[in-house]
């Protein structure tokens, strides 16, 4: 008897253990998010000492970071004995769209007299999120949106909100096209820009590139620490003036002579008027990212998600000392990122 009332009471307890266990994984805190790493492969070099220059390695690089691969960034000598390289427009988006920030950064530099990769302590890469942030919205207003275009309004609108929320300094742009193109100048009024969207209507025809040159025109006239350009369409180009090409596009968004390049993405909407994909796709240049959702629903989540990678953007400064290092034997450089999903 004694045995059996043991024997209850020690069930009676390994029940309360579990269910106690149970109830902490329905309230618990909710679980970290998994951080994870990514790696940035440079060559490095400074032939007099006062122009140091890097580019970059693509093919070993993790394709997670979005910079413009294909870009050479100089640098400045900061007196008494340093020197500073400017990487501007960085973000991390991995292969199911999302945003990643940056926790830290761990700089390496691979040693000939040791054939191996060394943790660096003395030139660091140091990383700024980017408050000054100038953005255009560029918004297919096109006939063949029927119905739907309400619900991309209400997009447009969130897309907005969102941006101010994660970047309250940010300034946004609204370029609207169908036969004709309409815009709203850069600004940080939320209300006004809400209300601009809210006012757009539907029109014939699809003025995409002479619309998206526009916006490029808006971004490369004005000063910010980081640009980026989101275009919107459900359709191919057919009523732009012939010297407005992908092609015409590509080489002004690629080729800007200032510092600051634009990130540009661009979303096409499957299903209504036919979307040219490649076209897309080269026009998502320097780090954007080209998306093609089928329904509204996804729609709604590549607004959503885009929103958060043009917000969480940075600003890497790569320092080092005023060390003479030839261009046809550069330092090579390592930079391990430590990111979490923003």
């Amino acid at each position: 008897m004694m045995k059996l009332k043991r024997l209850m009471m020690v069930l009676f307890i390994l029940v309360m253990i579990a269910g106690c266990g149970k109830d902490d994984d329905n309230n618990t805190t909710p679980k970290l998010k998994t951080e994870r790493e990514y790696v940035l492969y440079i060559d490095f070099w400074n032939p007099d000492g006062n122009n140091p220059q890097i580019s970059f390695d693509a093919e070993n690089s993790s394709p997670e970071i979005r910079i413009d691969f294909d870009q050479t960034f100089a640098g400045v000598a900061e007196p008494p004995n340093l020197t500073k390289v400017l990487i501007d427009n960085v973000r991390i988006i991995d292969a199911n769209f999302i945003n990643y920030q940056i926790d830290g950064i761990t700089a390496y530099e691979f040693r000939n007299d040791i054939n191996d990769w060394k943790i660096d302590v003395e030139f660091v890469m140091e990383y700024e999120p980017i408050g000054d942030l100038n953005v255009m919205l560029v918004l297919d207003a096109s006939a063949s949106l029927d119905d739907d275009f309400l619900k991309i309004k209400e997009f447009a609108s969130n897309f907005v909100t969102r941006i101010f929320e994660e970047s309250p300094s940010a300034k946004i742009g609204i370029v609207d096209f169908s036969d004709v193109i309409h815009s709203y100048p850069l600004s940080n009024n939320e209300n006004a820009l809400i209300g601009y969207i809210s006012g757009i209507e539907q029109g014939p025809f699809t003025t995409l590139y002479e619309a998206m040159n526009t916006g490029i025109d808006v971004l490369q006239q004005n000063q910010a620490d980081g640009k980026a350009i989101l275009t919107f369409t459900d359709g191919t180009d057919n009523n732009s003036d012939p010297q407005y090409t992908p092609e015409y596009l590509y080489q002004k968004l690629t080729g800007d002579s200032s510092s600051i390049l634009i990130n540009s993405f661009t979303v096409g909407l499957e299903g209504n008027g036919g979307i040219d994909k490649p076209v897309l796709e080269d026009l998502a240049a320097n780090g954007g990212v080209a998306r093609f959702p089928t329904t509204i629903n996804e729609l709604e989540l590549i607004f959503e998600k885009f929103s958060e990678s043009i917000s969480n953007v940075y600003n890497l400064t790569y320092i080092r000392n005023q060390q003479l290092i030839p261009e046809e034997a550069p330092a090579r450089l390592k930079f391990v990122f430590q990111a979490k999903p923003k």
